[in-house]
């Protein structure tokens, strides 16, 4: 497959890993690994937005903790598979990066991942996946698109498992979610709530909301408020944190990780997509920056 670059779009090896940056005028930037498709930087303003541990492992050996990771086709433990599914331990085919109306001002490049012998050994379906990631001034965007290539139907769970950096998690605040009944899974347990003000952190936070229909806010504890919105396909707003004590037990997280990162992730995880023979899914969630607060 030839790999289309347009200027802006640059293909490098940074810390091992096989990427794609792309860089506006303006300043702003993306990192995406072709291990996973998986966004690993995003820079605007002038700030780091995304959150990366400084211990993750980078060799292709283990996924990556932190950036965008693509949880597919499975979320979490729900299934046979390993842990959110195999597509972020897979390398991915760098398609091309080509340019929006604005040459210099807007970005979009696009990776594809099939199925092979060692996917179908894991999950025996036939599958074409595609991740489209997309930058302008402010703005980022991911997409994902799942094709089912095959002549029976299968379901699968997935999410864009964003980790967002922040300054001080215990200061930050996510609005938007007032009112809506959620899971709290923490300890492994399922037990129903409703969201009541705000969503702080502190303690281990790990809830499973009703997609959100309109943009969440995140603000306090970082330099800009970030604007989040998911598209309706997707069922469900995850967030997380694991708080001090269960950071302290992640190997790939250094102790104090926990106040770097917040995950608010956009997921289709309670009721599988059934997809059928020659049909597609797609879904995306965009983040922007808006005035420092």
């Amino acid at each position: 497959m030839n790999m289309q670059l347009v200027a802006g779009a640059t293909r490098e090896t940074w810390q091992g890993l096989a990427c794609t940056r792309l860089a506006l005028a303006c300043g702003d930037s993306l990192r995406v690994s072709d291990f996973g498709a998986q966004v690993l930087s995003w820079q605007s303003g002038g700030q780091e937005r995304l959150f990366l541990s400084p211990r993750s492992v980078l060799d292709g050996s283990f996924p990556i903790r932190g950036g965008i990771p693509i949880c597919f086709p499975q979320f979490n433990r729900r299934g046979t598979l390993p842990k959110h599914g195999i597509a972020r331990r897979s390398a991915w085919q760098f398609v091309q990066a080509k340019a929006g109306s604005l040459a210099d001002q807007q970005l979009h490049a696009q990776w594809r991942w099939q199925h092979s012998a060692d996917t179908q050994a894991m999950w025996p379906q036939h599958i074409a996946a595609s991740v489209h990631v997309s930058l302008q001034p402010g703005q980022m965007q991911v997409v994902l698109e799942v094709e089912n290539q095959g002549d029976a139907p299968w379901p699968f769970t997935a999410a864009l498992h964003s980790y967002l950096r922040t300054e001080r998690t215990d200061a930050c605040q996510l609005l938007g979610l007032e009112g809506s009944a959620y899971w709290d899974t923490t300890n492994n347990a399922m037990r129903p709530a409703v969201q009541q003000g705000a969503v702080t952190f502190g303690a281990e936070v790990d809830r499973v909301y009703p997609g959100s229909s309109q943009p969440l806010t995140l603000q306090g504890g970082m330099p800009s408020t970030l604007r989040i919105a998911q598209d309706a396909a997707w069922g469900e707003t995850v967030v997380w944190n694991p708080g001090e004590a269960l950071c302290a037990q992640l190997e790939d997280m250094a102790p104090d990780s926990w106040q770097h990162m917040l995950c608010v992730e956009a997921a289709h995880i309670n009721q599988p997509v059934a997809l059928l023979p020659g049909t597609s899914w797609r879904a995306g969630q965009a983040l922007s920056v808006s005035a420092p607060v």
